[in-house]
């Protein structure tokens, strides 16, 4: 296999996994729909520098530490599973608060109405179109949440230990191969996340009524419980 058969190959590997719902679109849905679409595309190159992180880890060794070292591997999919439990008591905590506080603006940052006059974001029918804001601490944070929930992504994790030995091309070093198939991966992922954030940004204001959020959160909330307990559990089922 050439160099860029293995990159045309992956390319379609890579693609393929990029469209199937998960994790990482959730995590965008999320933080757009919750907070501004500034913030989903900060989720969005989090998420893709964690697949870039993986595919360098994978290719200069991390299988074969993995083979060496299997308790490794489990230490990092616990974590995982803890983290999915920590976001899904964020995501129904923050609903419920929300509630309580009569609705203000979840991500601190600014809202305006069009003529510039200080607005609210209920979306009421009738009221001024606004216009929300994140400056660059908030979407540091939303770049952070992307990169760890990638990161612990069991799903990924052995997709990258799995899949990349297989194109790793004789005469080219593991290192500049992690780089070039991660870089691949990277792109497919910002192309497809970032059509989801603004997909969810232009429907994102039939959602931002209080009901609403507060199913979505508790929603969204389940099934990163569900995920972390799952990855848990097959960690203690493997050692047993």
């Amino acid at each position: 296999m050439t160099y860029m058969q293995a990159l045309i190959g992956f390319a379609l590997v890579a693609g393929s996994m990029a469209l199937v719902p998960g994790l990482d679109m959730m995590m965008v849905l999320h933080e757009t729909i919750n907070t501004t679409r500034a913030r989903g595309i900060a989720a969005v190159w989090g998420i893709s520098c964690g697949v870039l992180v993986w595919a360098v880890a994978a290719a200069v060794g991390l299988a074969a530490l993995i083979n060496a070292f299997p308790m490794a591997y489990d230490a990092i999919r616990v974590l995982g599973g803890l983290y999915l439990f920590y976001l899904a008591f964020s995501m129904a905590r923050k609903k419920t608060d929300d509630g309580k506080s009569g609705g203000r603006d979840r991500d601190g940052g600014v809202t305006q109405t069009v003529d510039g006059s200080a607005g609210n974001a209920s979306g009421v029918s009738g009221a001024p179109k606004t216009l929300r804001t994140s400056n660059f601490r908030e979407c540091a944070q939303s770049f952070w949440r992307g990169f760890l929930t990638d990161f612990f992504n069991p799903k990924i994790g052995v997709f990258y230990i799995a899949i990349i030995p297989q194109f790793l091309v004789p005469g080219v070093g593991n290192l500049e191969m992690g780089i070039s198939l991660g870089m691949v991966h990277f792109v497919e992922s910002v192309i497809v996340l970032t059509t989801v954030a603004y997909a969810a940004s232009f429907f994102a204001s039939r959602l931002r009524n209080e009901r609403s959020q507060r199913i979505l959160g508790l929603v969204s909330g389940a099934i990163m419980a569900v995920l972390g307990g799952v990855t848990i559990a097959d960690v203690v089922k493997s050692r047993l």
